[in-house]
């Protein structure tokens, strides 16, 4: 991501306003563009479908899709870090002749254990229509080859297509569902969804293939390196899992869900006020694509690249310095910026949520969520800065602490009753941070010992 973000940093230090704009706006689709299409598609399919589908149809569209991304998320992140670790040894020796072969291999091992599932649940757990099931399954399938394409166009530094792709998949995604959904119920807004995603799954892939033309050479040289990196690969099944388990205990253990076409069970009103709590970190996501860890990639280039240049101990620490130097600001930078937002968002919950249709009660789930959210981005980032220094493990132990957190606060939340709702998630994030902070200023402490055993090969193998 450093690579893509570098780009778009000089589009930010042109001398006008503009740029900082064009910069800003592509870096939003390049940190977020999935999430942002779904949950702003969601929103505005609410609005434009309330007068053409009963609460019981818009309830069934609507499960379809949290239920295709959530578990698409969690199926593919395994797949995406490990294909992302692949490809960026590849761009680092100069040897991309492989990476048609990975984006295949990516598509395949990212969607197909998902579309098992998707087939078993979709056509003999739920009852719902066949057609409705047949679109559901296809859905879930462009929702997953978007997700890993994605990670292809960040190494390109395409973002013009990035943006491009993910802003027609949006429009036309609103238009089609409206106009489908409106003549014939779920299966034509699904079917209208569904195509608006297609839309952006094309633009990615088209441009994939027109960038890296190399025929398909070595298509499974990935397992390799899901062999030698699985704490890599479980630490992203573990920290999407994270992101999704307190819906699924509210889901599984709470009182205020519904449940349609005989196994979708969701609660909208947790899951409408989560869902928009989320999008209050993607000014944190772009600031950080585009100036923080470029900022950070700088010193930490410097620091390795003098130490294959034979530095002395004393330069070694110097650049050390600047590392953690960069790294804390970096840091304290997202924190004032998402407070600011944060503070700005709880003081106008409740305008916020009667523009989106929403309910009264999500109000103070609502606010609870978004100051989750703020610890949430630093955890991320946290995780980011760790996955630098290949420090696998403390990532996945600190991943590990959120999914387990996560799911005992909010099971301890739904104990205590509805008026606490929301207040898990917020603790989880609070502790988990709190962890993060100390793994990664354990890891910057100790990069000299990094550098030349913990990540030297010529040691560890021995």
């Amino acid at each position: 991501m450093a690579g893509i973000g570098f780009t778009l940093r000089r589009l930010t230090q042109r001398d006008d306003l503009v740029g900082a704009v064009i910069g800003y706006g592509h870096s939003v689709f390049i940190s977020a563009g999935p999430w942002l299409l779904t949950v702003l598609a969601l929103v505005g399919i609410n609005l434009s479908l309330r007068d053409s589908l009963n609460l019981e149809e818009l309830l069934l569209f609507r499960s379809i899709i949290v239920y295709n991304f959530s578990v698409s998320l969690v199926v593919t992140g395994p797949v995406i870090l490990i294909a992302t670790r692949y490809l960026a040894d590849r761009v680092f020796e100069k040897k991309i002749e492989t990476a048609t072969g990975l984006a295949f291999s990516a598509v395949l091992f990212g969607t197909v254990p998902g579309l098992a599932l998707a087939t078993v649940f979709y056509f003999w757990i739920c009852t719902i229509d066949p057609i409705l099931a047949l679109i559901a399954f296809g859905n879930y399938a462009v929702i997953s080859g978007i997700w890993v394409l994605s990670l292809f166009l960040s190494a390109l530094k395409a973002y013009a297509r990035v943006s491009l792709s993910f802003a027609l998949g949006m429009a036309s995604a609103l238009v089609l569902t409206a106009i489908v959904g409106s003549m014939f119920g779920p299966v034509g807004a699904l079917l209208g969804f569904t195509a608006g995603l297609s839309v952006t799954l094309l633009i990615l892939l088209a441009t994939v293939l027109a960038e890296y033309r190399f025929p398909i050479s070595k298509p499974f040289a990935m397992l390799r390196y899901a062999r030698s990196h699985w704490d890599l690969a479980l630490g992203g099944l573990i920290y999407n899992l994270a992101i999704w388990i307190d819906k699924w205990v509210v889901w599984i253990f709470g009182d205020n869900t519904v449940t349609v076409g005989g196994a979708l069970t969701t609660a909208p009103i947790y899951d409408g006020a989560m869902f928009l709590a989320y999008l209050t970190i993607v000014p944190a996501l772009a600031l950080f694509t585009v100036r923080i860890e470029t900022d950070f990639f700088e010193h930490y280039q410097r620091f390795y690249s003098e130490i294959g240049d034979h530095a002395t101990l004393e330069r070694i620490r110097d650049n050390q310095t600047r590392v953690v130097q960069s790294g804390t600001s970096g840091l304290r930078s997202v924190l004032v910026i998402q407070s600011v937002i944060t503070v700005l968002v709880i003081f106008l919950a409740p305008s916020i949520i009667e523009a989106t249709s929403g309910s009264y009660q999500q109000i103070g789930v609502f606010r609870f969520g978004t100051l989750g959210a703020l610890f949430h981005v630093m955890i991320l980032f946290c995780a980011i800065l760790l996955q630098y220094f290949d420090a696998r493990r403390p990532a996945l132990l600190l991943q590990s602490v959120f999914l387990v957190a996560n799911a005992a606060f909010t099971y301890l939340s739904l104990e205590l009753g509805f008026a606490y709702l929301g207040y898990g998630y917020f603790l989880a994030t609070i502790i988990t941070f709190a962890i993060g902070i100390g793994l990664l200023f354990n890891v910057l402490r100790q990069l000299p010992y990094f550098a030349f055993v913990r990540n030297n090969p010529s040691v560890t193998e021995i």
